[in-house]
């Protein structure tokens, strides 16, 4: 069959359907058309549909004899059934119609086409609350559709994790199969919310992996046995049903391997086709199974075959892997050698794969809208393209956005490198004194000489000029083949990098950056010559990667960076970037970025003679009085959010510089993949936040109850947003909660209110961060690349620097808490680690370093019940919450320690009470110095989950970009889930689960499995419920703490490479060293104590192995 007549049968098939008045059609129906085609037809489709309609009741008017007509036709109403009013219902995330519905007579026990529940349909779509709501009405949640799937293995599938918690409360069967013998767990991607909730289930209840794999191989055992009883009797294995379906075709649908390859031994047809022209191969490569493909291949099946649909296996193949396999396959076949094909299946590269992929039913492949969703925005994209007048005026960048480069003035490149010297590296001095020390360092530093070892150790001096130090052929001189270094170069960043790379493939093991010092001390700086430095081997792709590079940090500094009293492009993230290394080529073929701890409250309010981020700025100065007058902009002072506290360098004028920058923003945003109207959608999202922050509340009523002000902006605000003005008030200023299936409504005051309009500009500003972050992972990754090389990794981490200001609030103990923790880690790696070593070796060492009071600061920050963050978060359970009553717990828990590292502000640090009580504020003695913390509205500011009235309106936005972030998951650590397709997926689940046992199940094992579902419904998950009840809501707290968690766990996984980067002085100028200023970040970093114990240590340290070979 020509794609021609499918396209035509398709369109038979839909219109038949509309007018035999059914109203479901197939997703895969659709989904099957290219794009241009089925918006054609369905246009097509509605036409008929009306048509099919009037002809009808035309028909049964006649019929009935109905002449009268209405008097009053606004009164005449169509009436939907309402089954498929629910479901629609569903779809939209509409739950007060869902509860009208249900209250009007709707069955909650209606089933959709494919044979599912409602609960299907909620767990497709993520609609926690309607789910709640049917299983309170009886519905049942271990219901089967047509192919076996629960809605526990639909809501695992598309890792919807809310879902999957409400359906194990509610008793679900997490043992129930498909009809491929796949569990719920086997669809759930490793490492996602959804699995980690199943598998803690699973191990409070006793069920284990090996249990679940003996389970497993029931099915594909059983088949086994039929077909070993088959061939015994004298029947063929070629025999077919009435849809042509051979026994080869289910065994490599289902990866059932050891059946297949019985089969194929006993005169099975390789190419053999069921009625839809299928061959077993096009199966097998449909439905990721990779050892069936090899298999077939291996026997000599013909991979140039077509189906009805025109498509060879390689055109339906699960995966990249898979295709380029059948691609190999095709050109063999080709050149009339199809003994050659089957020995391409046995080539090398192929042994890569570890296991197959699940098979997952065609009609429920996870997405994030339905069809008509996605058609309705996409057509909505188009006329949008043909009405926009276009603020930004510039061509689009689809195609050429590879071609974008960042406008420099180019200079000719200089290299000034000073000789060797003997005060290169401190470890060599002398006099080891802190004087001496500072003396050799300001030394070097007024002759330009920036860098200084210690032993394995780099110090920085940031410069705050620009120097000759860094241009390509500089990067040149420190590349070594052998991986010694040249000694006749000075200290350099390069020289480290290059170290790196060399020990990376020598101990094949990742290595990683560890940047650490004060805010605007050069951390970012030092990322960006890294990062140069080892992109610069590759002569192909170094100019192509260094062009992302400028693209990806301008795109960072705008979104990410504020100002601030220390520095003017002050990160207010912690990065940490991942260079990706092909072990046989030992080139760079990937990077990715990962980001924590983004301090959003400054969206919302700044601390004093600080600035909003970058890119607010970059848009009021440099778009045109036409853009601004379409996004409602008019001056800073105009705006609540940028007006705070402005700074006396913004005040009213704009800045002429930050037209040329945003100019250059806008063709890094084209760069990784965003078209003119994106760009221009992205300062819509931006000039919305602006606006939400203006919106202002008002009591109507004696009960002090919040009402929007004023409703002209409310319309522009929900118009930027396209979300209803009226759902967005009532989100605002009301919060909606079901009891038993009935909706309670309860009306904000105006402070609280207040508290949501921040908290979702907030949101809105960090989901469109990460939602960057992500495409630019995309943008970094090498699309050439299969993947199938060993890869290691060096990380640079380049965390906030040491914040201290006249004020210090609940931001500053964060960055600073953070410091301690790094500060903690690598000192243990640089001065612990080292004395272990030489004490068990018995080398004398004349300095014992001891952590001191950083221990006690970090538990009283950590530490669990009674920490601060433990006491923080407890107190922001309820909306309620009362600062008095967290100042005075922690004021009890200063009172009981026996530490003066903590102390309260109200005491000096002798214990004798203050003259003056300072309110809820309290010191810290951390490693840098002593700091005051004020913690007043520090509760707001850890709150970081927005009600779900207010989730519900922002998923019914019609602006792609804003349904995309708040339809998407956020990671533990408060980031946006990266989109599916992105994800490498190099060992899922069903996988893990499909190895063969060392020896068959007997009788007796197999009947203990199979009673292994009765587990599940005991009643002994109380701790399994505890403990996820003990969770709550996400703050910045538990945001914090799963993000140091997850950046020690990398820096842990690695070889560190320590750059201490110092700041000279405070004023942010050249040329000029603060002798005490820098003393004391000598001091604190304990550069004295490193020198010393590098010198009695073991400076060198090699492998046996190493010894021996030299």
């Amino acid at each position: 069959m020509s794609h021609y007549h499918f396209i035509k049968c398709c369109c038979f098939q839909l219109c038949n359907v509309f007018r035999s008045h059914e109203m479901e059609i197939e997703q895969c129906l659709l989904e099957s058309l290219p794009l241009g085609q089925r918006q054609r037809l369905v246009k097509r489709m509605r036409c008929d549909q009306i048509k099919a309609y009037y002809e009808r009741e035309k028909a049964f008017q006649k019929r009935e004899g109905y002449v009268k007509k209405l008097k009053h036709g606004k009164n005449h109403r169509v009436r939907f059934n309402l089954a498929d009013m629910i479901q629609d219902a569903i779809i939209r995330h509409d739950d007060k119609e869902v509860l009208r519905l249900l209250k009007d007579g709707a069955d909650p026990h209606t089933l959709v086409s494919s044979g599912g529940s409602l609960l299907h349909l909620c767990a497709r779509y993520d609609n926690a609350f309607a789910a709640e709501i049917l299983i309170d009405r009886g519905v049942n949640v271990n219901h089967q559709d047509e192919d076996f799937w629960t809605s526990m293995h639909v809501a695992c599938a598309c890792d919807n994790p809310d879902v999957v918690l409400i359906l194990l409360l509610a008793g679900a069967n997490v043992l129930l199969q498909d009809v491929n013998g796949n569990i719920a767990l086997d669809y759930a991607i490793e490492g996602t919310e959804s699995s980690s909730i199943l598998l803690m289930y699973l191990e409070e209840n006793g069920v284990d992996l090996n249990s679940l794999r003996q389970m497993r191989i029931q099915r594909p055992m059983a088949m086994l046995t039929d077909v070993r009883q088959l061939i015994a009797s004298g029947g063929s294995v070629n025999q077919k049903n009435d849809e042509g379906v051979t026994l080869l075709h289910m065994a490599c649908t289902n990866g059932y391997k050891n059946v297949a390859s019985l089969i194929l031994d006993h005169g099975a047809d390789l190419n053999v086709v069921d009625n839809q022209y299928w061959t077993p191969l096009h199966l097998a490569a449909k439905y990721g199974q990779t050892s069936l493909v090899k298999l077939l291949l291996m026997h000599g099946a013909n991979p140039n075959l077509l189906n009805c649909n025109n498509e060879k296996p390689s055109d339906v193949a699960a995966s990249e892997f898979i295709e380029e396999m059948l691609l190999k396959a095709e050109i063999v076949w080709e050149e009339k050698d199809p003994l050659a094909a089957s020995v391409l299946s046995q080539e090398e590269p192929y042994e890569e794969i570890i296991h197959d992929l699940p098979t997952i039913s065609n009609k429920l492949n996870p997405l994030a809208l339905p069809i008509a969703k996605q058609d309705s925005l996409l057509e909505k994209d188009t006329m949008f393209k043909d009405t926009a007048k276009g603020f930004c005026k510039q061509q689009s960048q689809d195609s050429a956005s590879e071609n974008v480069t960042v406008n420099t003035t180019t200079k000719l490149e200089q290299i000034k490198l000073m000789p060797p010297a003997p005060n290169d590296d401190l470890a060599s001095l002398s006099e080891l004194t802190d004087s001496s020390l500072l003396y050799e360092i300001q030394k070097r530093f007024n002759n330009n000489q920036i860098y200084t070892y210690i032993g394995d150790i780099l110090l920085l001096v940031n410069p705050f000029k620009e120097l000759p130090i860094y241009s390509t052929m500089v990067t040149q001189l420190y590349l070594s083949n052998s991986g010694k270094l040249c000694s006749s170069l000075p200290p350099h960043i390069f020289s480290c990098a290059e170290k790196a790379y060399h020990m990376l493939f020598q101990e094949q093991r990742p290595q990683c950056f560890i940047l650490s010092g004060e805010s605007g001390s050069g951390k970012t700086e030092a990322c960006k010559h890294i990062v140069k430095h080892l992109t610069c081997r590759d002569i192909s792709s170094r100019n192509t990667f260094d062009t992302k590079m400028k693209h990806v940090n301008c795109i960072l500094e705008a979104f990410g960076h504020a100002k601030t009293p220390l520095s003017d492009f002050s990160s207010c993230f912690i990065k940490y970037f991942e260079l990706q290394f092909c072990e046989k080529k030992k080139i760079l073929i990937a990077a990715r970025i990962y980001t924590y701890m983004l301090e959003k409250s400054r969206v919302i309010m700044q601390p004093l003679n600080q600035s909003n981020f970058h890119v607010f700025y970059l848009m009021m100065d440099g778009l045109s009085a036409e853009e601004k007058y379409t996004l409602y902009l008019s001056n800073l002072s105009a705006h609540r959010y940028l007006s705070q506290t402005i700074l006396e360098d913004t005040m009213l004028t704009a800045n002429p510089q930050n037209k040329e920058k945003l100019a250059i923003l806008k063709q890094a945003l084209g760069a990784v993949g965003f078209n003119s109207l994106e760009v221009e959608n992205l300062f819509v999202i931006l000039s919305a936040i602006l606006h939400l922050g203006d919106i202002c509340f008002t009591a109507l009523t004696d009960a002090e109850t919040a009402f929007v002000s004023d409703l002209q902006l409310l319309e522009q605000v929900a118009g930027m947003l396209q979300v209803s003005p009226d759902e967005l008030a009532s989100a605002l200023t009301t919060d909606v909660q079901y009891f038993k299936g009935d909706m309670i409504v309860r009306r904000h005051t105006i402070e609280i209110a207040e508290f949501y309009r921040d908290l979702l500009a907030k949101s809105l500003y960090g989901r469109l961060f990460s939602f960057l972050v992500n495409t630019i992972n995309c943008y970094l990754q090498n699309q050439d690349e299969t993947g199938s090389d060993q890869v290691f990794e060096i990380g640079i981490l380049d965390i906030f620097g040491f914040e201290e200001f006249q004020k210090n609030t609940f931001e500053q103990l964060c960055v600073n808490m953070t410091n301690e923790k790094i500060h903690q880690y690598i000192n243990g790696v640089l001065f612990l680690q080292e004395q272990a070593e030489c004490v068990q070796e018995g080398v004398t060492m004349e300095t014992v370093y001891s952590p001191g009071n950083h221990t006690a600061a970090l538990d009283f920050f950590f530490q669990k019940p009674s920490g601060f963050l433990s006491m923080l978060d407890e107190e922001s359970q309820s909306i309620w919450s009362m600062e008095q009553s967290l100042s005075k717990r922690i004021q009890s828990y200063l009172d009981s320690s026996d530490t003066n590292t903590v102390y309260s502000s109200t005491k000096d640090g002798n214990g004798n009470l203050a003259p003056k009580d300072q309110g809820s504020t309290f010191t810290v003695m951390h490693y840098a110095g002593r700091v005051t913390y004020e913690i007043a509205g520090a509760i707001e500011k850890n709150k970081d989950s927005l009600s779900q009235n207010l989730v519900f309106v922002m998923k019914t936005s019609e602006n792609v970009v804003i349904n995309q972030l708040f339809q998407s998951k956020l990671t533990q650590t408060g980031s946006l889930v990266p989109p599916y397709h992105s994800l490498k997926i190099k060992r899922c689940k069903a996988a893990l689960l499909s190895k063969k046992p060392s020896v068959a199940c007997t009788s007796g094992e197999a009947k203990k499995y199979i009673e292994l579902s009765k587990l599940l419904k005991k009643k002994g998950t109380s701790s399994f419920l505890q403990r996820l009840e003990r969770g709550g809501p996400t703050t910045v707290a538990i945001q914090l703490r799963k993000s140091l968690t997850d950046i020690i766990g990398k820096l842990q996984n690695c070889t560190p490479h320590s750059v201490h980067c110092i700041k000279p002085n405070n004023s942010k100028l050249p040329d000029i060293f603060d002798n005490f200023y820098v003393s004391a970040q000598l001091q604190y970093i304990g550069v004295l104590d490193m020198v010393k114990i590098i010198r009695h240590g073991y400076p060198i340290r090699l492998s046996f192995t190493d010894f021996l070979s030299r």
